[in-house]
């Protein structure tokens, strides 16, 4: 097997917004901690993997599509053989909203440029190597969704399922030194809520605590089902908190310690990958609501969601009731698969795609692009934030048709091999 890793630094090089919450329109501060794009390659028997992960909140599809066509024009890597996952970090700096397409800014262009350079920059550092994989677990998270008898509040549910696995992959050199670890987690990075200091919240911390343990390594962070998925230390009784830099990094540290000792004790087993893909749309049908609702809420709203609404409401007979979720999966072993989903998916989805792999373990992503919350039957039946609101915050006409369970479980079936 050969690989090649590399990382680029994307902190922002001007003033900016920030991102991650709809009211917050000031510029930041400072610059807490650095930002990066980081590149896996993996190429085992002549079939390749390329995996890109961000310290952004998310970005747009046609954001993936211009890497896309980048990585498939000069390297000849298809879409079907690369991952995109963006790390969720609600203290980082402004990116494009739900609805914009890739409109050439400096700013963004300038993300665009960097992860180019590593990508080139990956294709220039490959060597052999071997890749394993472990699972381990922790109960860093909270549920955020509390039943009430008002209905469906975000607040701390300490009786609420919360998704506790943690995978690991490793990337050894033929010197059997680690080069590369990537795990994934199913948490909101949400903890620096009261903040205007740019970071890349408590997974970027995770990723430098990994890589100090392990000289010349990269540590790669994939955000999991994280919809409904909060930071126990924010859970303050009946609210979430505000947490400060010294708490992020001990839930950091808490995090690092329990992947350190999975790779101490050796628990994990060498893997001999076969990379078969394949990426499809899941189209999603939404139950519309009128314009006057659209009207109503235009008065109520503020910061970025203000030009959200408007731009439906300029654009609302165009729209159709179709969502669009761009998915798909990596066949890594017999038994292993590499499953992602664009949006900010639920638990819950993520428990029903899980149903269709049956006994196969998977590593599941959600955020591979920006959309809205991804509900399931259930939470849309319950409502609340993630089964109702969200996508009309997002830009969409209303919310999900019930429905959902089935279309989802249907687009991975007919795929799944």
């Amino acid at each position: 097997m050969k690989f090649a890793i590399a990382r680029e630094l994307i902190t922002p090089y001007k003033k900016t917004t920030m991102s991650g919450y709809a009211s917050r329109e000031e510029e930041f501060l400072t610059i807490h901690d650095d930002f990066y794009v980081k590149c896996l390659y993996i190429d085992s028997n002549e079939t390749k993997l390329f995996v890109i992960a961000f310290d952004l909140l998310h970005y747009n599809y046609p954001f993936n599509e211009k890497i896309f066509d980048y990585l498939q024009s000069k390297y000849k890597i298809t879409k079907e053989q690369i991952i995109i996952s963006y790390s969720h970090t609600h203290a980082g700096p402004k990116v494009s909203s739900h609805t914009e397409r890739f409109d050439e800014s400096p700013l963004e262009s300038y993300y665009l440029e960097r992860t180019l350079l590593c990508i080139d920059r990956t294709f220039i550092n490959i060597q052999e190597g071997t890749i394993y994989y472990g699972v381990t677990s922790g109960r860093w998270n909270i549920n955020r969704r509390r039943v009430t008898p008002d209905g469906i509040k975000l607040a701390p549910n300490y009786e609420g399922i919360t998704d506790d696995e943690v995978s690991v992959l490793i990337i050894k050199d033929s010197q059997k030194n680690i080069k590369g670890v990537v795990y994934n987690y199913s948490c909101h990075p949400v903890t620096l809520a009261g903040t205007l200091h740019l970071s890349s919240e408590f997974p970027g911390r995770v990723n430098q605590l990994i890589e100090a343990k392990y000289y010349g390594s990269t540590c790669f962070f994939l955000q999991g089902a994280a919809g409904n998925m909060r930071p126990k230390i924010t859970a303050n009784y009946e609210r979430f908190k505000p947490c400060t830099f010294n708490e992020v990094d001990e839930f950091a540290k808490s995090i690092e310690n329990t992947i350190n000792k999975l790779i101490i004790n050796s628990q994990y087993k060498e893997i001999f990958p076969i990379f078969k893909g394949c990426a499809f749309p899941i189209n999603a049908k939404i139950q519309p609501l009128d314009k006057e609702f659209f009207k109503k809420r235009l008065t109520q709203v503020s910061g970025y969601i203000t030009s959200v609404i408007a731009d439906l409401l300029e654009h609302f007979d165009e729209q159709d009731d179709n969502v669009t979720i761009h998915s798909g999966f990596i066949k890594m072993t017999d038994d292993l698969y590499i499953v992602y989903m664009g949006g900010e998916i639920c638990y819950e989805v993520k428990l029903l795609v899980k149903e269709v792999f049956k006994d196969k373990d998977i590593i599941f992503l959600g955020y591979h692009e920006a959309l809205t919350y991804i509900p399931s039957d259930k939470i849309i039946d319950e409502g609340g934030y993630e089964g109702i609101d969200a996508p009309t915050y997002s830009g969409f006409r209303g919310p999900f048709k019930k429905g959902i369970d089935d279309t989802i479980k249907n687009a991975f079936k007919k795929k799944l091999f």
